[in-house]
C-alpha cells in the first residue's frame, strides 16, 4: 500500500498513495479487524499513512477538458455488445452489468453524443456528469491547509460541496428511505421528496458512536485545534457524544465543543459565518467567541407546506395534522435550542413571504451588512423567486440559496423553504 504512489507517474509527482487502494485498506482493515472481534485496533490513516496523504507543495495539476459521466442503461435489445462499444471507445471506461441494467462510468469530450447514443439502445434511468476542468480548477483553488479547523453536522443545510469550497468537516446523519439507507448528503433532494409525495416510508438516524469517533481522531489528527459546532442537543446525542470522547482522549483541549441549539438554516449560517471569521482572523479563540454569539443573534423561519409529515415523524399529533391541513393553515417554525417552537400561522405562499419580510426587516436595514440564507425543499425555483427580491432589499448583505438539510426535509416535507439570518 505504501507503495502505490510509485504506481503512476502523476501519484509519484504528488507523493500520495492512490485513493482508490486507500478506501480498499480502510474497508479491509475495518472488516477483518470485526471480524476478528478487536474492534479497539483501529489505527486512523493519517498515522499509518502520515507522509503519503499531503499533496506536495511543488505539484501542479494540468487543466483538463471533458466530462466524468456515469449513468445507468436498462437496454431494450438482446445485443448488448453496441452500448459496450460505444463506452469502450471513450477514456476511463467502466461498466458493471446486472440483468439488463448496465451501470457505466468514463470520461468524455462530448456528453450530449454518449448520452444520445445510449438512448438510442436502452432507456437512460440516471444520469451524473462532472465537468472535468472545473474539478481540476476548484482543485486548484481549495483552500490552503490551516492548522486551525471547523467541524460540524450536514444537519445545517450544508452540502459536501460546500465542505470542499469552504475547508470544513462535514458530519453526517442518516436518511432512511424505503430500504435505502444512505448518509444524508449523499441523497439527492428530488428522491427524498418524490418519495413522501408518494407516500413511501421515511426516517432518519444517527451515525454510529464509532463513526463519529472516528471523525474527531481523523480531525485531531490534520489540525491543532477544532471547533466543532454541534447540532443542538435537543435534535440528536452529537454534543454528549463529544463530549463524552473529548474527557476520555482530548486532554489538551484541543477539540472545542458547542452545543448550537441549532439545526437546518440556522446552523449552516453560523457555520459559514465562523468558518469565514476564523480564516480572516485565524484565532481560534476569536472564533469561539464569534461563534457562541452568532449563537444567540442567528434567527430562523422555516415555512412548511403541510403538517402531515410532522405527524408522520411524531412531531405533532395525527389529529392536528389532519384538521390543519383542512383549515389550509401553514404553520411557520423556528428550530430552537430547547426544540422546534412554532411562531405563528399564515394561509398562503403570499403570507410566507411577508412574514419572512417583516422578520428580516426587524432585524436588518437597507445598509446592514449580513449573512441571509434561503433553503428549499423540492421548490429551488420559486425560492430564487424569493431571493431576488430580497437582494434588492439587502445590496450589502451576502445572500446564498441552499438546499435545507434532508434529515431536515424528512420532517418537513415537500413545498417546505426556510430563511436564516445574522447580521455581522
Amino acid at each position: 500500500m505504501h507503495e502505490t504512489h510509485d504506481l503512476l507517474p502523476k501519484l509519484k509527482e504528488a507523493g500520495v498513495v492512490d485513493a482508490g487502494a486507500l478506501g480498499m485498506y480502510i474497508f479491509f482493515e475495518g472488516f477483518f479487524y470485526t471480524l476478528a472481534g478487536s474492534t479497539h485496533h483501529y489505527r486512523p490513516v493519517t498515522d499509518v499513512f502520515r507522509d503519503r496523504l499531503m499533496i506536495s507543495s511543488a505539484f501542479k495539476e494540468i487543466s483538463g477538458a471533458g466530462y466524468c459521466v456515469d449513468f445507468v442503461v436498462k437496454t431494450n435489445t438482446s445485443f448488448p455488445d453496441d452500448l459496450t462499444k460505444i463506452a469502450r471507445q471513450q477514456e476511463s471506461a467502466v461498466i458493471i452489468n446486472e440483468g439488463d441494467l448496465y451501470k457505466i462510468h468514463l470520461h468524455t469530450g462530448d456528453k450530449e453524443k454518449i448520452k444520445a447514443q445510449m438512448a438510442a439502445l436502452g432507456s437512460v434511468v440516471h444520469w451524473e456528469e462532472d465537468n472535468l476542468a472545473a474539478q481540476i480548477n476548484e482543485f486548484m483553488n481549495a483552500p490552503a491547509d490551516s492548522k486551525l479547523h471547523v467541524m460540524t453536522d450536514a444537519a445545517g443545510s450544508l452540502t459536501r460541496q460546500d465542505a470542499k469550497k469552504y475547508g470544513f468537516t462535514l458530519l453526517n446523519s442518516y436518511l432512511n428511505i424505503g430500504e435505502k439507507s444512505l448518509p444524508e448528503t449523499f441523497f439527492h433532494p428530488d428522491e427524498l421528496y418524490s418519495a413522501m409525495r408518494a407516500g413511501m416510508k421515511v426516517s432518519t438516524s444517527q451515525s454510529s458512536v464509532f463513526e463519529r469517533h472516528q471523525y474527531y481522531e481523523a480531525s485531531l489528527a490534520r489540525f491543532e485545534k477544532v471547533l466543532y459546532l454541534c447540532v443542538g442537543s435537543i435534535y440528536t446525542g452529537n454534543y454528549h457524544v463529544a463530549l463524552d470522547w473529548k474527557k476520555a482522549h482530548d486532554s489538551q483541549n484541543r477539540l472545542l465543543v458547542v452545543d448550537t441549539g441549532a439545526a437546518s438554516g440556522r446552523l449552516g449560517t453560523i457555520v459559514l459565518s465562523t468558518v469565514s471569521y476564523l480564516a480572516k482572523t485565524g484565532d481560534m479563540e476569536k472564533a469561539y467567541a464569534f461563534a457562541q454569539k452568532a449563537v444567540e443573534t442567528c434567527e430562523e423561519y422555516v415555512f412548511l407546506e403541510k403538517l402531515q409529515y410532522l405527524a408522520a415523524g411524531g412531531r405533532l399529533s395525527k389529529t392536528s395534522a389532519f384538521f390543519g391541513d383542512m383549515l389550509k393553515m401553514k404553520p411557520v417554525i423556528s428550530p430552537q435550542p430547547e426544540g422546534a417552537k412554532k411562531v405563528g400561522v399564515v394561509r398562503n405562499r403570499k403570507d410566507q413571504i411577508t412574514m419572512a419580510q417583516e422578520k428580516l426587516a426587524a432585524t436588518l436595514n437597507k445598509d446592514s451588512r449580513a449573512l441571509i440564507m434561503l433553503e428549499y425543499s423540492d421548490n429551488v425555483e420559486q425560492v430564487s423567486e424569493i431571493r431576488e427580491k430580497v437582494c434588492g432589499l439587502y445590496p450589502q448583505a451576502e445572500i446564498i440559496l441552499q438546499p435545507i438539510s434532508l434529515t431536515s426535509g424528512a420532517h418537513f416535507g415537500p413545498g417546505t423553504w426556510g430563511v436564516a439570518f445574522l447580521k455581522m
